[in-house]
């Protein structure tokens, strides 16, 4: 057939009811990290609050801030430790693990007497949604027929925003922080039903099976092989660029509900936070529907530029302008939501096709979490910087500089259009 009638083909052509069993198992799970990860930045007040016995709220600040940053510190890790673990027992076993380590302590958290108690729960929580991340992009992308498979991982990541928004529409609901919790916990147990339906990637199959033929002194650790100079370059355009994205994201939306709250003032009725953020995760799965597309339509580089220097323009806007809550916070959130959507996405097509099965999980962990050290480091000292900054806007703006970062690496880049999963 030749490519121009392969073209006109529509995206599910060739796709079999077990694709689709991988992609919704994938999809239940990425709901479920976004729900997750999202639901402490929007109920953060009211449970440092009522944990600390203070209503101070340098004392709130102070505590958050620490929760916060071992959150993060536990999503780092469990990245790069479960990328390993992907490439070593299996994208699926990796995935089962994780989703099991989140949900449960996502739980558990809602028991928590004591600030220490919420900071644990929150550190093993990030390490599961750390890990999960990683292992949906990988297994995906790798069972995936190769036509359609930036759309579909494109499309994978508008679970996580799905989840965002789930959160908002949790919190709108439910009041009590403890409660919000336990909802957090149930649904991510039922993807576990589906999770175990799937099996390892024909792709890690066959890279294990030259592993183990290889004798013990030519066998590597992943995490080594992947600053070898065979992928140096790549690993360092993979996590610069993602670096960029989780710092100005992770800032506007561990920001964005206490800047709202102080501008609606005590004259608000509570839910505008919750609003904004449920407008924020609905105009992301946009972007990440749309992110595909783009790909295959401009390339990988010229959409990662777009994206991202979109997301700081609207960031420069909105933080640079709004000055008093109204309505036009809700549309400036969306636009915002709708870039990251975009550069979030593209950021799961591209970094599967810059490296090998052999060492595809541990490389995708290492640069979807390097970068994540810095907003850590932001998150424990958040009082100082939003203080540096004259407020929470300044903050963010400031944060927000890190997408231009993010274009230079996309500039920097290997162009990966049109190539087949390198094997």
């Amino acid at each position: 057939m030749s490519n121009v009638s392969e073209q006109k083909l529509p995206f599910w052509h060739g796709v079999e009811p077990y694709h689709w069993m991988v992609f919704l198992g994938c999809w239940m799970g990425g709901i479920f990290d976004g729900m997750d990860s999202n639901l402490f930045a929007v109920i953060l007040p009211n449970a440092i609050q009522e944990l600390s016995h203070s209503a101070d709220k340098t004392v709130i600040s102070q505590m958050g801030s620490q929760v916060t940053f071992l959150f993060l510190i536990g999503w780092t890790l469990g990245g790069i430790v479960f990328g390993v673990l992907g490439d070593k027992l299996g994208r699926v076993k990796a995935m089962v693990l994780s989703i099991l380590l989140y949900s449960l302590f996502t739980g558990l958290a809602g028991f928590a007497q004591e600030g220490w108690q919420l900071a644990i729960c929150r550190f093993l929580t990030g390490l599961g949604i750390g890990g999960e991340l990683v292992s949906i992009s990988t297994l995906l992308s790798e069972t995936w027929p190769e036509r359609s498979r930036a759309f579909a991982v494109g499309s994978l990541l508008s679970s996580y925003q799905v989840g965002v928004f789930i959160s908002g529409v949790i919190t709108s609901i439910i009041h009590d922080w403890r409660m919000a919790f336990f909802v957090g916990a149930v649904p991510a147990l039922l993807a576990i039903f589906v999770q175990t339906k799937l099996h390892e990637p024909d792709k890690w199959h066959q890279s294990k099976e030259i592993k183990d033929t290889l004798p013990a002194d030519d066998k590597s650790h992943p995490l080594k092989d992947i600053f070898t100079p065979e992928f140096r370059g790549s690993v360092t355009v993979g996590a610069v660029a993602f670096g960029g994205l989780l710092i100005g994201y992770w800032a506007s939306l561990a920001w964005i509900p206490t800047w709202i709250q102080d501008l609606v003032g005590p004259g608000g009725t509570g839910q505008e936070k919750s609003i904004a953020t449920m407008y924020h995760g609905l105009a992301a799965v946009c972007g990440c529907l749309l992110s595909g597309y783009l790909a295959d339509l401009l390339g990988r580089r010229s959409t990662i530029m777009v994206s991202y220097l979109g997301a700081f323009l609207v960031s420069w806007w909105m933080f640079s302008t709004v000055k008093e809550f109204s309505q036009w916070i809700y549309v400036f959130d969306a636009m915002l939501g709708f870039f990251i959507g975009i550069a979030q996405a593209i950021m799961y097509v591209y970094l599967p096709e810059l490296f090998p099965t052999r060492v595809r999980a541990t490389a995708i962990g290492f640069c979807l979490n390097a970068g994540r050290l810095s907003a850590a480091i932001a998150a424990l000292y958040v009082g100082l910087v939003v203080s540096f900054f004259h407020g929470y806007a300044g903050a963010c703006l400031a944060f927000s500089m890190s997408y231009l970062v993010a274009v230079l690496a996309g500039i920097w880049g290997r162009e990966t259009r049109g190539e087949p999963l390198p094997d």
